[in-house]
């Protein structure tokens, strides 16, 4: 642990940049692929995960030359695809896999989290480098507020096994722990949004990125322990929850000022795709969701498009054409009607790892089902492209759909 007098230097850098970050001057990177991003007519992007060493690396502690070749694969097989976009996973929990001031290296590259590549190896540097050889734009991939991951029945709380330079380490009081066995940035606490700021303000710094991109994760499902925090700051909110997502909604407003102010970068936003079932809000949809964000992560999705705080937005639509509970379909034109009219894109989050597994419904066993939902968005009209996860379903071509996917990009 940091002794108390550096914790107090390092709040007082933070609180400084609390206060100026909105207002500073902007050193540009190169003009490259970002003006690339916002011309784009159809969004063909694959999420590649870090975290459990999904995607990349594939395992920890490999070599150089072994991290640039799995980088170049990947790179290869999006453009055998026809893809133009990757969302490259920077920040997993709070560690990251590019050469950052303010988070540690993460333990996913090398095993021990502070711990560098070797040669210093900057794997966003190199994809970014890469990728603009091909025309393939790369899009930081953040999760926002997640220090650790683990689960209830195998629990990942220990502060003190984190690098001594990770934020959680430093600023201790930001840390609540949940019943998911995972500890979390309070969003409640103005300093955790800085934190998330100044980490955003790095990226689009140093980084010639095509933008910033949030996934799903805000605040966790189930009970979250910040009613202290609530007790500090939620004065005049009529309750908690209103509070919480008023919180989100300041991270997505002062995210999309900071890059807003870098031409060309894009802001948007993943999140689970059902903003509520019309059965718990009449302006939902005719779903029956298990997780609704508005109500499970306080995540209010569809006012941030109404008030184009995004530049888009790519719903995790996971669920099959015809599906009985959350319709692909339905889906679809649920969010097309949302963005109708604001200027912010709609982007499809579509699931390919669900191909060729059975337990999933008939209509993932015959390699077709992503090429119905590509035809269905493209007959609506209103949706700018589709973002594919996981990798690894179209990298080992199940059912065909590396082949499917790519002739239907042609």
């Amino acid at each position: 642990m940091r002794n108390s007098i550096t914790q107090w230097i390092a709040k007082i850098c933070l609180l400084t940049f609390a206060v100026g970050i909105l207002f500073s001057a902007w050193p540009f990177a190169g003009a490259g692929q970002r003006a690339e991003a916002a011309s784009i007519e159809e969004m063909r992007g694959m999420w590649i995960a870090s975290v459990y060493n999904i995607d990349f690396p594939s395992k920890q502690n490999l070599s150089v030359n072994q991290m640039k070749q799995e980088l170049n694969q990947i790179l290869e097989d999006a453009e055998a695809m026809n893809f133009n976009a990757i969302f490259f996973q920077v920040r997993p929990t709070a560690d990251a896999l590019y050469d950052s001031a303010l988070f540690p290296w993460s333990r996913y590259l090398t095993g021990q989290q502070g711990k560098a590549p070797g040669q210093n190896f900057d794997p966003l540097e190199y994809l970014i480098s890469q990728g603009q050889k091909r025309g393939i734009e790369i899009h930081a991939w953040i999760n926002p507020y997640k220090i650790t991951r683990g689960t209830a029945s195998s629990p990942n709380l220990d502060i003190t096994a984190l690098s001594e330079d990770n934020p959680a380490r430093l600023y201790p009081d930001l840390v609540v722990p949940h019943s998911s066995g995972e500890l979390y940035l309070n969003p409640g606490e103005p300093m955790s949004r800085y934190l998330v700021l100044q980490g955003v303000k790095e990226l689009l710094n140093h980084y010639d990125i095509a933008g910033i991109h949030y996934d799903d994760y805000f605040y966790p499902t189930g009970s979250f322990d910040d009613a202290e925090t609530y007790r500090k700051y939620g004065a005049g909110f009529s309750s908690i929850e209103d509070w919480r997502r008023h919180n989100v909604d300041l991270l997505i407003q002062e995210t999309n000022q900071l890059v807003a102010q870098k031409p060309g970068a894009v802001f948007g936003v993943s999140p689970a795709g059902v903003w509520a079932n019309k059965t718990t809000n009449s302006l939902g949809s005719d779903t029956a969701a298990g997780v609704e964000t508005y109500y499970d992560h306080y995540a209010d999705t569809r006012k941030w498009v109404k008030n184009g705080w995004l530049d888009y937005i790519a719903p995790q639509i996971y669920w099959q054409i015809g599906h009985s509970k959350c319709d692909y379909a339905i889906l679809v034109d649920w969010w097309s009607n949302v963005t109708r009219g604001t200027g912010v894109k709609l982007y499809i989050g579509h699931a390919a790892y669900k191909t060729g597994d059975s337990a999933q419904g008939t209509q993932w066993m015959d390699g077709q089902e992503l090429n119905r939902q590509i035809a269905y968005n493209r007959e609506k009209g209103t949706v700018d492209g589709s973002i594919f996860y996981g990798y690894s379903a179209l990298k080992n071509n199940t059912l065909g759909i590396y082949d499917s996917v790519g002739e239907m990009f042609e």
